[in-house]
């Protein structure tokens, strides 16, 4: 294998096609939980649903989530990648077809349910093949793989707009994206895929502490993200002082400066180091903060939040390289507890923030984003100077 790979980790003869298989796979998986906030109020108007029977949905696919991150590398040693990951696609779109099917409150949000359950095998196997293929530069292919993401993240809410537009509902665009999974799960049905390189003795030593501190680094980046994601409108309405339809699309720069990051990013990644591009990624969230935080002028702010979407875009690719890399052989059990990072950070994020906003305004709850920034760095170093400790050893 390291006979075809060239300086910067990828194959000379180009991405081969089980890294394409990662790729759109993490994409399906990534436009189905985009989508979910285009079509929840859509949801919610058809079931009459409270606000908070609708937040149910989101935290039901992070409870799935969750269970993955506990014991879903037992699953994958038990029934191997290509199995799990074709059931996970089949299963998660069954799932997707159900949400479009429900009739009830409960029927919705179990679907949610058994889509993070089964579709977060997705997720938590993708980063470990990459690894095992591109070796000490998956970082290349991390920051590819959350580019293509994003670009189906940015495609959910646009085919959501068109079908509605064009009178068709929400569903079809729901329906899309399961098929989408589909045919890439049958087209990519014969794919062998490469044997995971963890033994059952390496099963069975503990993760590193550095693992442990990248991993923490992930929740906060994630912590960071759905901070922004969330609250920008609203921001943008109530403290800047811009009308709804302004502050909706004002809060698109985010969207923008994360998707410019990522495709950007993919390129930085082979011409910086990439520890020290981490800090870069961070300051610039940090600046960009400070401007759309710090003023009442919207241009300022708007230009703030375009910067903040910038540094957050890499920080998440950037710190699963870092995690998985400090795993070793233990690649596999690395990737998925790697799911309880995110898994635990949009559980807890939204009503975090949500109670700091009732209690002490909306303005004081969005300080919490560079406190996540913080506490994501000084867990970078902690996990530098346990990596450089494990090395001397």
């Amino acid at each position: 294998m390291s006979a075809l790979l060239t300086a910067d980790g990828i194959r000379a003869r180009g991405r081969d096609t089980v890294t394409w298989y990662c790729y759109l796979l993490l994409g399906y998986f990534t436009y189905v939980i985009g989508i979910q906030g285009n079509i929840l109020p859509f949801l919610r108007a058809e079931l009459d649903l409270s606000y908070r029977t609708v937040s149910l949905h989101t935290s039901a696919i992070a409870a799935g989530t969750l269970i993955v991150g506990l014991v879903g590398d037992r699953v994958v040693r038990r029934f191997g990648r290509r199995a799990m990951l074709a059931f996970s696609v089949i299963g998660s779109a069954a799932a997707v077809i159900l949400l479009t099917l429900a009739p009830a409150t409960w029927v919705s949000i179990a679907s949610c349910f058994l889509f993070g359950l089964i579709g977060a095998f997705i997720p938590a196997m993708v980063p470990a093949i990459l690894s095992d293929i591109h070796g000490p530069r998956r970082d290349v292919a991390f920051a590819e793989a959350n580019a293509v993401a994003y670009v189906f993240t940015v495609m959910a809410p646009m085919l959501t707009a068109l079908f509605v537009w064009l009178a068709w509902g929400w569903r079809p665009a729901v329906l899309a994206g399961a098929a989408a999974g589909v045919v890439t799960v049958l087209a990519f049905a014969r794919q062998p895929l490469p044997p995971s390189l963890e033994t059952r003795e390496s099963a069975a030593v503990p993760l590193p502490p550095a693992y442990w501190c990248y991993w923490l680094v992930l929740g906060m980046s994630v912590a960071v993200e759905f901070s922004v994601l969330l609250w920008a409108p609203a921001y943008f309405e109530r403290v800047v002082g811009l009308t709804p339809s302004s502050a909706a699309f004002a809060a698109a720069a985010f969207f923008a400066g994360m998707l410019i990051g990522r495709v950007v990013g993919s390129w930085l990644i082979r011409t910086i180091d990439t520890r020290r591009l981490f800090l870069v990624s961070a300051i610039t969230t940090l600046a960009g903060f400070a401007a759309y935080w710090g003023t009442a002028d919207p241009i300022v702010s708007i230009a703030g939040l375009l910067a903040v979407g910038l540094g957050v875009a890499l920080l998440f690719p950037l710190a699963l390289s870092f995690a998985i890399g400090s795993a070793e052989a233990a690649a596999d059990r690395a990737s998925v507890r790697v799911m309880l990072a995110p898994g635990l950070a949009i559980l807890l994020t939204p009503p975090l923030l949500g109670a700091i906003a009732d209690g002490a305004g909306l303005s004081i709850a969005q300080l919490m984003t560079p406190v996540f920034m913080g506490l994501g760095v000084i867990a970078f170093f902690a996990g530098e100077v346990a990596r450089r400790r494990r090395s001397q050893t």
